[in-house]
């Protein structure tokens, strides 16, 4: 009898997983270079830019700010330029299409601030600029002409560039990133309906980190801020390269550690999609640039000058000969609590950008392709689900 009830159960198992899986979402993405950033004059090729400000608003993409090496690589002696240029797109009249709309500016120039897009407009937090890493926080947003209007909000409570940042429910949510000193650990929160409290401290993240993606998802009905990856920059010695996924329930104001991600990443970009899934672009495993921060500590400490300039000689073949990023889509169940790899971008895959949602295509403005090579490209991404 037991042997029979025992039977029975094991099928009735089987069938309900054969039933899951038989329901399980199918889903696929067809990807294409939607448009090019614009050039900056008649016959200049504009080489794109890293760590753009990136949303959507009013169905209007704005990408904008940003930096990039326009005269030479920075192991050559070139020098890092930062942006003020607003380039706003707009669909067209078939949706697939991506066109320029306006060219406009910020009232400043900055890169490497972290971006969302919000009912509200587009939340612009702390980034850098020739004057150094900055505390500021802005609402950019465009009017019935696209012309950019900028609006200041409560500063950060220290400096804060490459952090990550989301929005939900009327509030903005900005997690570690570098500072003047280091890698921060701070976890922030505005409430755009209270500014005068301006910003206030939560529980901090469960370790500092910068360069991860944060994105807001459900669980089962239960909302939840999500961390992946990331790297802290070290004193003296390569960067601690992060593979880890933290969860932060927004009912209990707790962080936990779930999953991991496949291999070590950071610089990738993300999005939520559905009511349980995270899909997650790109990124950089970190191979060549751990490699490079070795050579960059025992050029630092080698007295030798022929033996410093052969080690300089190598690091530059190592960034001249710079693979590009990782091209995988991976995707995060947050119910089950599991990774798998989606799919493969066809196209040269940037880091240290971000990923949103306009309308139901995936947009991944310019960034980084390779070791000071940025792309004025725009990836578009179509999303079906079956």
């Amino acid at each position: 009898m037991i042997k029979i009830a025992f039977l029975f159960f094991f099928l009735a198992m089987f069938l309900r997983d054969d039933a899951q899986v038989s329901k399980k979402k199918v889903f696929t993405i067809q990807w294409k270079i939607g448009a090019m950033l614009p050039d900056l004059q008649v016959g200049v090729h504009f080489p794109g830019l890293a760590g753009p400000l990136v949303g959507v608003y009013k169905d209007q993409l704005i990408v904008a700010g940003g930096a990039n090496f326009p005269d030479a690589m920075p192991w050559k002696g070139g020098l890092k330029k930062y942006h003020s240029a607003a380039y706003v797109f707009k669909k067209g009249r078939n949706g697939n299409k991506i066109l320029i709309s306006k060219t406009s500016h910020l009232p400043f120039a900055t890169a490497y601030g972290a971006s969302c897009s919000s009912p509200r407009g587009i939340v612009y937090v702390g980034g850098e600029n020739e004057s150094g890493i900055l505390r500021n926080v802005w609402l950019v947003k465009c009017d019935a002409k696209n012309e950019i209007i900028v609006e200041e909000l409560p500063e950060l409570p220290l400096g804060l560039a490459n952090a990550s940042v989301v929005y939900y429910e009327n509030c903005i949510y900005v997690g570690g990133g570098e500072t003047s000193e280091g890698v921060s650990e701070k976890f922030l929160k505005l409430d755009l309906n209270n500014l005068r409290e301006g910003w206030k401290s939560m529980p901090p993240l469960l370790k500092p980190l910068s360069h991860f993606v944060m994105v807001t998802q459900s669980k089962g009905g239960q909302d939840c801020i999500y961390m992946m990856g990331g790297r802290k920059k070290n004193v003296g010695k390569p960067s601690d390269l992060s593979s880890t996924l933290y969860e932060f329930d927004l009912n209990k104001n707790k962080w936990s550690e779930k999953a991991p991600l496949p291999h070590n990443l950071s610089a990738g970009t993300g999005i939520g999609i559905k009511s349980s899934y995270i899909l997650l672009f790109g990124g950089d495993r970190g191979e060549t640039f751990q490699q490079v921060e070795k050579f960059n500590a025992d050029i630092a400490n080698e007295p030798d000058t022929e033996k410093k300039q052969d080690l300089i000689d190598k690091k530059n073949r190592v960034l001249e000969t710079h693979p590009g990023f990782n091209p995988e889509v991976l995707m995060y169940n947050t119910v089950q609590d599991y990774w798998s790899k989606l799919d493969t971008i066809p196209f040269d895959v940037p880091v240290t950008t971000t990923a949103c949602m306009w309308g139901t295509q995936i947009i991944i403005p310019s960034g980084e392709i390779k070791a000071g090579v940025r792309t004025p490209q725009i990836l578009t991404g179509k999303l079906s689900i079956k």
